[in-house]
């Protein structure tokens, strides 16, 4: 048989707390590429790509 406790005023305990995504910080949205030592931002896809490839050169940025 269960046991009965008494009843309080007191709310349940949260169990849990939904949350949004992260946020990318600042500092992780970029890197330096190991092959030709450009700054890699990775919020271009573009760049992302581009620095995928083996053997590539620095890529040429239009501003």
């Amino acid at each position: 048989m269960l046991q009965q406790y008494p009843k309080t005023d007191a709310p349940p305990p949260a169990v849990a707390v939904r949350r949004g995504p992260p946020a990318l910080r600042q500092c992780c949205d970029h890197y330096l590429c190991p092959v030709c030592s450009q700054v890699v931002e990775l919020t271009d896809y573009r760049q992302v790509l581009w620095h995928q490839q083996p053997e590539h050169r620095p890529m040429e940025l239009d501003d």
